[in-house]
Order: C-alpha cells, then sequence, then structure tokens
C-alpha cells in the first residue's frame, strides 16, 4: 500500500512539474512578444483552484495529464478591436513558431537544469569489470575478456556501469566504435566495435547481454527475499527466507547462477532443491515468456554492505556537469529519435511504447530509491515529453510547426478544411498511442 501511495504522489510530482514548466515556456514567450494570455492551466477537467493576476486566470484542474495556456485568438471568439494586434491569429508566422517552439525547448531546458543539478551532486555506480565472456559473443569476438576493465568507449571516459552503458547507447549507429580496456594484469588493449544500431531493436534484452558478457560483482546467494504474489515462483512453493541450493540437479552458488537458469527455462519446468530452515524440499518451478524474457516473480536478499567495495561516485565541477549535461540531453533526444524511427520502419517493437501506469511506477521506484535517481527519471521524462511535442501529429506542437511551415512554404494560412482534417487525423493517431500504452502498461505491470 504505501508503494502505491508513494508512486501516485511521485507520478503526480513529476508530471505536474514537467507540464507546469512546458506551458509557462509557452507562456513566458507569448507574454514577452506581447500577445494576450487569457487562461494558464495545469491539469485539465474540473477546477480545483484558480486565481486572476493581471490579464491572466491561472487554474489547477483536477486530472494532472497535461495543461495549456488560452492566448487572446479570433478563432475562438470575437476579439475588440483594441487588442486585436495582441491576438495570436494576428501575430506573424515567425512569432507564432516562436510561441509554439518554446514549451518542447523549455522541457529540453529543464533536462540539462536536473542533469546539471545530478552531475554536481554525484552519481553512484559500479566499477565496470568484466566476469564472464560468452562463447561467439560479439564481446569474444572483439577481444573482450574475464577482468578486463572497461576505461573508455568511443573516446569516453567510461568509470561505472552506468556511464558505459549511456556512452554505449550514444554511440550506437557509428561504423567502428574504438574501445579501450585494461585486463586483470594492468594490460592496456586497443578493441573496436563495428556493431551498427540494432541493438534497439530490442533494447529490453540489456546491453551485456547483446554484447556477450557479465560483470564482475560480489557473489549473492540464492536466498529468497520476496515471493511476487500470483506468479511462478509462488505456485511453486517458494518462500521468503528459501535458499536455492540446486536447479535441475546442479548446484548453485550464488544468485546469478540462478537468474541464468530461469532466463534459460522460459515456459520449463526446473527442479529446484531448496533449504527451508531444517529442511530439504524438492520445488517445481516454471518461468513464463513475459516482456522477451523469462520471468519467475521472486527477488533476493541484498545486504547493506553489497557492492562495498566496486561503488565508485562520480561528481562534476559546474563546468564539466553542464558541458555533460548539454550531451546528455542531446544523447537522449538523439537515441529517442533512433527508437521511433525504428519504431515506425517496423525493425522495433511497438511494446517499448509506456504509458501513465508505466510512468507512475517508475515515478514511484525512483522516489523510494533517493533524490538523485528521481531527479534521473524527471530528467528522463522532461526530454521524452518535449520531444513528443514536437512530433509533426496535428493536437501536438509539432503538428502546429508543421502547419506553420507550409504557410511559409505556400505564403498563405493552411486552410481551415485541412487543419480540420489533420485535427481529425491527430486525434486518431494519439488515442492509437494511448491504448498501445495502456495495453503495454496493462501487460508489463499486472
Amino acid at each position: 500500500m504505501l508503494s502505491f501511495v508513494v508512486s501516485v504522489a511521485a507520478f503526480i510530482v513529476a508530471i505536474g512539474v514537467l507540464v507546469t514548466i512546458h506551458e509557462f515556456g509557452h507562456f513566458w514567450v507569448a507574454k514577452q512578444l506581447n500577445i494576450k494570455v487569457l487562461r494558464f492551466s495545469v491539469g485539465f477537467g474540473k477546477v480545483l483552484t484558480s486565481y486572476t493576476r493581471g490579464e491572466t486566470t491561472y487554474t489547477l484542474c483536477a486530472i494532472p495529464l497535461g495543461g495549456f495556456v488560452k492566448m487572446l485568438d479570433e478563432a475562438e471568439g470575437e476579439v475588440a478591436k483594441a487588442e486585436q494586434h495582441r491576438a495570436f491569429n494576428r501575430q506573424s508566422v515567425y512569432k507564432r513558431i516562436a510561441v509554439v517552439v518554446a514549451g518542447p525547448l523549455a522541457n529540453f531546458l529543464l533536462a540539462i537544469l536536473l542533469y546539471t543539478l545530478i552531475f554536481i551532486l554525484g552519481v553512484e555506480g559500479v566499477k565496470p569489470v568484466v566476469d564472464k565472456v560468452k562463447e561467439d559473443s560479439i564481446a569474444q569476438q572483439v577481444g573482450l575478456a574475464p577482468g578486463d576493465q572497461l576505461l573508455s568507449l568511443n573516446q569516453v571516459e567510461t568509470r561505472s556501469i552506468n556511464e558505459f552503458a549511456n556512452t554505449f547507447l550514444s554511440a550506437l549507429g557509428q561504423a567502428e566504435i574504438p574501445w579501450q580496456v585494461k585486463s586483470d594484469t594492468n594490460e592496456l588493449k586497443q578493441l573496436t566495435l563495428a556493431i551498427g544500431d540494432d541493438y534497439l531493436n530490442h533494447p529490453e534484452q540489456g546491453i551485456e547481454t547483446y554484447l556477450g558478457f557479465d560483470y564482475r560483482l560480489p557473489k549473492l546467494p540464492a536466498v529468497i527475499e520476496k515471493v511476487w504474489p500470483n506468479t511462478p515462483a509462488e505456485r511453486s512453493g517458494l518462500r521468503t527466507g528459501d535458499q536455492i541450493i540446486a536447479a535441475n540437479n546442479q548446484a548453485i552458488e550464488n544468485w546469478p547462477e540462478l537468474v541464468e537458469v530461469i532466463r534459460t527455462s522460459a515456459n520449463q519446468a526446473i527442479t529446484l532443491e531448496v533449504q527451508r530452515q531444517q529442511q530439504l524440499l524438492t520445488l517445481q518451478l516454471t518461468p513464463e515468456l513475459k516482456d522477451g524474457s523469462a520471468k519467475a516473480g521472486l527477488s533476493v536478499a541484498i545486504p547493506e554492505d553489497y557492492l562495498a567495495t566496486h561503488r565508485v561516485k562520480i561528481q562534476e565541477d559546474l563546468p564539466t556537469a553542464v558541458v555533460k549535461a548539454v550531451q546528455k540531453t542531446y544523447q537522449l533526444t538523439w537515441l529517442n529519435l533512433k527508437m521511433i524511427g525504428k519504431m515506425l520502419g517496423g525493425s522495433a517493437s511497438v511494446e517499448q511504447i509506456s504509458g501513465p501506469l508505466s510512468i507512475a511506477d517508475f515515478a514511484g521506484k525512483s522516489a523510494q530509491v533517493g533524490l538523485v535517481a528521481f531527479l534521473s527519471f524527471l530528467a528522463l521524462i522532461s526530454v521524452g515529453l518535449g520531444l513528443i511535442n514536437l512530433l509533426p501529429i496535428p493536437l501536438l506542437d509539432g503538428g502546429h510547426l508543421l502547419f506553420y511551415l507550409i504557410e511559409i512554404i505556400k505564403g498563405s494560412p493552411v486552410s481551415l478544411q485541412t487543419q480540420q482534417f489533420a485535427l481529425r487525423f491527430g486525434i486518431w493517431v494519439i488515442l492509437s498511442l494511448t491504448f498501445i500504452a495502456l495495453y503495454n502498461d496493462v501487460l508489463r505491470l499486472f
């Protein structure tokens, strides 16, 4: 119950901040251009509270899934002659473009600000040291070996697993990616990755699985901390505190070994030998295939000092933090554009689309981890919100920009009939995406 409350609260805070910043971008630029703003609203539906200051009414509404800035416009009613020069529709096309672009731009600027703060506060991570390299994998083919520490990729330092992942994603698509590693005997090795960007077709597999190696981490015993309800683990009879000592007659010495057995046994029965206090039990576990991988529905107990010898904290000074924040925002934007392109081309699954339920779940989990994790979540969603609003879909900011671009080219506004047809199409697209997102949420969460 507490987790649910935290998720809801974190979701409302996150959406409230992101929507307010987005709409403030429109509002601020409109004000600077002397366009009259009638209403600034966060949320939709029933008005919870409102007040008027100057010529603008500010409202907070019940449904926190968006917002809007209502400007004086002759398309929405008669405008007094004395104020026609302040109507949005009377502005030059370039002023209208500035007002529309300001919303998404505000989201990108917020992401840069958040990432700057994150890099100054410091990001805790784990040293990227290789444990096992799989046979015939990409990692083995390029020369990666157990014990290698990943120093840099594409000439960018990778001091943690997270830094390596971010750099890998930003380098996708290059013909050759230089990769520097240091062996456990301190030998420097210069490797080269040539992989294209097909990883984005199925990013849920994880970078390590795609490349074919595991990180060297302290080995956790396979002691069950939690068994999730209505899962294969619960149906098998597993309980909190059970220790798995063997699977299919093979000894299980640590948690990763059990995870590997589960991962390769989707819809196949696994015979487990379980130590429960003074009893030795034999149970049958059949993992289910879900979201492209085998899931059992259990988690491991993690001691507080876990990773103590492998942890690293990365902090930057202000100038470096700003540069890295800009780079990070650009990388995320470019990566999202690639994913959208692959979805449109059919090479990536629409299962990657998340809706409000998943966002609420991620918000709650990040909030429980800590401030830096929650700020990182906010920055990530802010980039996504800014980018989505720039897509050339009617109803979104990008749809308006498309109309204005056509107006510049043809020398006159798009006809009202064309706009109305485009708006109906935009509604259909948005409703379709919403349905897909909610469907994915239900499958992913329930």
